[in-house]
């Protein structure tokens, strides 16, 4: 279902972050990013907002999935 959501959204090879803690839920984000051709950027929870910005602005992402 996440697959399909992503999907729908996105074009395939778009970047999508993920910053949430390593749990069942962000491990089945990060297949779903796979499964619809996207490109996943994993961003570590501990970091600073600053940090996050950098890493989105870098990747170019089109969307994130967080907590």
């Amino acid at each position: 279902m996440v697959a399909n959501a992503i999907d729908a959204n996105f074009a395939k090879g778009d970047a999508i972050a993920i910053d949430t803690q390593m749990t069942v839920n962000a491990v089945i984000i990060y297949l779903a990013i796979v499964l619809a051709g996207c490109a996943v950027v994993s961003i570590a929870d501990s970091f600073a907002p600053k940090e996050i910005a950098t890493r989105l602005r870098v990747s170019n992402a089109k969307g994130i999935f967080t907590q």
